[in-house]
């Protein structure tokens, strides 16, 4: 990449850096509102299963229930459903290679010949990690995203289950 001359006050960078800043923001928040509904996904699916098997023992107490002769099948899927929805929404929470600078790329910078760069240079410095940041954030967090919708599938498959078990 080319170094460039000392730039005027008007110069687009300060636009630029504030707009990747931005984006960075924008991709560290989506991280945590991913990994959030990751918990969540967790969270229902062992609400279901909880009531599932409430429910089964419950129901199957009463005096003279039999489980309808289907039921089992779909019952044993449902429970095979909500326990992939489970480790999947899991496997959102995993920490993944976000590419953050290390402590001694950062320890570099107050070396004296960095630090009296000029403040274009630094700028242009930070806006590239924080760009290379940005790809690799955008990367792992849609995989947490394909991760999250099939937790969230796995949930519905096993609703479906559970309808047919009862139906």
């Amino acid at each position: 990449m080319t170094q460039p001359e000392q730039a005027s006050a008007t110069d687009a960078g300060t636009a630029y850096g504030l707009l990747i800043a931005d984006q960075l923001s924008e991709e560290r928040n989506r991280k945590a509102s991913l990994e959030a509904r990751g918990v969540t996904t967790v969270t229902a699916a062992g609400t279901l299963v909880t009531l599932l098997f409430a429910l089964t023992a419950g129901v199957t107490a009463a005096p003279g229930f039999k489980l309808p002769s289907g039921a089992d099948v779909p019952l044993l899927l449902a429970l095979v459903a909500f326990v992939i929805a489970a480790i999947l929404g899991l496997t959102t929470n995993l920490p993944l290679r976000y590419r953050e600078p290390t402590a001694r790329g950062l320890a570099k910078l107050v070396d004296a010949r960095f630090w009296a760069a000029p403040a274009k240079t630094g700028e242009l410095r930070v806006a590239e990690l924080q760009v290379a940041l940005i790809a690799a954030m955008r990367s792992a967090n849609n995989l947490k995203v394909r991760l999250l919708i099939f937790a969230i599938a796995a949930e519905l498959i096993a609703i479906m289950f559970l309808f047919w078990a009862v139906a």
